[in-house]
C-alpha cells in the first residue's frame, strides 16, 4: 500500500517519522506501521502525553498572561482623569471561553468519529 499519485509528504511528515518511538518502558519500538500491537499504540500515546502537556503548559502560560495583563492593574492615583478600560478583561475572558469551548466541542465530535 502506497502513497495517492501526486501526494508529496510536507517537511513536517518526514521529521515525525524520523523521531525515535518508544513505549511506556522507555525501551525503543520499531518504525514499522503496525497499530494492532501493543508497543506502538503505546509509543503512540507517549507522542500524544508529550503534545497535550506543551499543549497544556501553553495554555496555562497564556491563562496567566492574560490575567496578570487584564486584571492586575496597579491602582491609580486618587483624582487622575483617565477612564478605565471598561471590560477589558471581561472581553478576553469571554474570547477563551468561547474558544477553548469550541475547542472541545470539537474534539469530542472528531474522538465520537
Amino acid at each position: 500500500m502506497g502513497a495517492p499519485p501526486g501526494y508529496r509528504p510536507s517537511a513536517w511528515v518526514h521529521l515525525l517519522h524520523q523521531l525515535p518511538r518508544a513505549d511506556f518502558q522507555l525501551r525503543p519500538v520499531p518504525s514499522g506501521f503496525a497499530p494492532q500491537e501493543q508497543e506502538y499504540q503505546q509509543a503512540l500515546l507517549l507522542v500524544a502525553a508529550l503534545a497535550g502537556l506543551g499543549l497544556g503548559l501553553s495554555l496555562i502560560f497564556i491563562a496567566v498572561y492574560l490575567i496578570r495583563f487584564c486584571c492586575c492593574r496597579p491602582p491609580e492615583p486618587p483624582g487622575s482623569k483617565t477612564p478605565s478600560p471598561g471590560g477589558g478583561c471581561v472581553t478576553w475572558s469571554c474570547i477563551v471561553a468561547l474558544l477553548a469551548g469550541w475547542c472541545w466541542r470539537r474534539w469530542r465530535g472528531w474522538v465520537r468519529q
